[in-house]
Formats: C-alpha cells, sequence, structure tokens
C-alpha cells in the first residue's frame, strides 16, 4: 500500500467527500421529514374542513327534514282538525233536528210572572 503524499491526499479527499455526503444525506432527510409534516398538516387541515362541510351539510339536511316533518304534520293536524269541526256541525245539527222533532207536540210556552201572585197574599177585609 502506497502511503506517500498521493495517498494521504486521496484518502483525505475521499473522508471531506463522505462529510460532505453524510452532511447533505442528513440535510436531506431533514427536509423530507419537514416536507411530510407539512404534507401531513396539509392533509390534516384538508380532512377537518371537509368534515366540517360535511357536518354542515348533515345539519342542513336534518333541519329542512324535520321542517318538512312539521309541515306535514301540521298540515295533517290541520285536516283532523277541519274533519272535527265538519263532525260537531253535522251533530248539532243533527240534535237540534231531533229537538225540533220532540217539541212539534209539546206546548213549551212559559209565562213568567214577576212579582206576588194575587191569591198568594190575600188581605182580610
Amino acid at each position: 500500500m502506497d502511503t506517500g503524499p498521493l495517498a494521504i491526499q486521496a484518502w483525505w479527499r475521499g473522508q471531506l467527500v463522505r462529510r460532505a455526503l453524510l452532511v447533505a444525506a442528513s440535510s436531506a432527510r431533514r427536509i423530507q421529514g419537514w416536507w411530510r409534516r407539512v404534507g401531513n398538516q396539509r392533509r390534516e387541515q384538508q380532512r377537518l374542513w371537509v368534515l366540517a362541510e360535511y357536518i354542515k351539510l348533515e345539519r342542513a339536511i336534518v333541519l329542512l327534514q324535520a321542517q318538512v316533518r312539521a309541515w306535514v304534520m301540521r298540515t295533517e293536524y290541520k285536516r283532523c282538525q277541519e274533519a272535527a269541526r265538519t263532525i260537531q256541525t253535522c251533530w248539532r245539527e243533527y240534535v237540534q233536528r231531533q229537538a225540533g222533532k220532540c217539541t212539534k207536540d209539546v206546548d213549551l210556552h212559559i209565562d213568567i210572572v214577576l212579582g206576588i201572585p194575587s191569591d198568594c197574599g190575600a188581605q182580610s177585609e
């Protein structure tokens, strides 16, 4: 093995190259790690944004469904209310007709007299 000045110079150049490559590799690993973190942060932010939009959409859908269900129930309630009014009106008319049939044969004329009747407070002369 040659230990002359050329061998020492070659060895030293090799050491410098290896150190430079080591520094470059270390820097590259740091840059790659940073870039991965940035990419992961961006993906996480995008995931959170998509999730927030999905939640907004779901809330809007649930609110819309609730409004439609409330409208349907109000409409059904009003329909039932109108049916009940119709039934009550028909029933009242029926009862009045039945009462009218009974009163044709009965004299319901009543005289109301205010004051004291003449024979109840007879005066002695």
